[in-house]
């Protein structure tokens, strides 16, 4: 992957959260499942960067800011900051700088995922069956990403309710969690540099020190 990914093994399949993952803009006016919910707004995004391939390719911002106009509004993002951060972490931490962490976190989660988006525009996405699990918190989309020439690539959504919207808070890629794996990538940098200096460096778009390149791969 290129500079400014994570090093977490995970992070090869985000370009992320990643995930994942998937807001329309425009609100549905009837309940959606959030399979519906993410069938329609993953539609959206993948239309949007065939028709809009050679715009895309010659201008990373344009294509940046698209697929933050798509993703952004069902990103989980206070839940994602949580499980990053730990309860007590995220207690401990003021409201500006959780604020300014998920903000740092999402520009390089986002525009990683839409180059890896870009680079594998001729996959597609395929929906498994999907049944609600009754009295559970959260619920579990499941999904594969098919390409030419390559196995499927399992991809698994946990969204809950928030804000009276399904949204994403982690996504499991061929069975590796990739919010819990970028935790574990961010936990020893955040405790020996502090939480400013990580805001700081996803803000520049740098990967950690050391931090290895890797194969990239899309979280739809």
């Amino acid at each position: 992957m290129a500079t400014g990914n994570f090093s977490a093994p995970s992070w090869a399949a985000a370009a992320a959260v990643a995930a994942v993952l998937l807001g329309s803009g425009a609100v549905a006016e009837i309940e959606e499942s959030p399979q519906q919910r993410m069938e329609r707004v993953t539609t959206r995004l993948l239309d949007g960067i065939r028709a809009r391939e050679a715009d895309f390719l010659a201008d990373k911002r344009a294509l940046s800011a698209f697929v933050r106009e798509v993703l952004e509004p069902v990103l989980d993002g206070d839940q994602i900051v949580r499980i990053i951060l730990g309860k007590k972490r995220y207690a401990a931490t003021a409201d500006a700088a959780r604020a300014a962490f998920l903000e740092a976190l999402k520009e390089q989660m986002l525009r990683l995922y839409a180059e890896a988006l870009l680079e594998n525009r001729g996959g597609a996405l395929r929906y498994l069956p999907y049944a609600e699990t009754a009295g559970r918190a959260y619920q579990t989309i499941r999904s594969e990403f098919v390409r030419a020439g390559s196995d499927p690539l399992e991809i698994l959504y946990l969204v809950r309710k928030s804000e009276a919207r399904w949204r994403v808070f982690e996504i499991r890629v061929d069975g590796i969690f990739l919010i819990r794996n970028l935790r574990e990538t961010l936990t020893p940098e955040i405790e020996s540099d502090g939480l400013e200096a990580v805001i700081e460096r996803l803000r520049e778009g740098a990967a950690p020190a050391g931090a290895a390149a890797a194969p990239r791969a899309p979280i739809l």
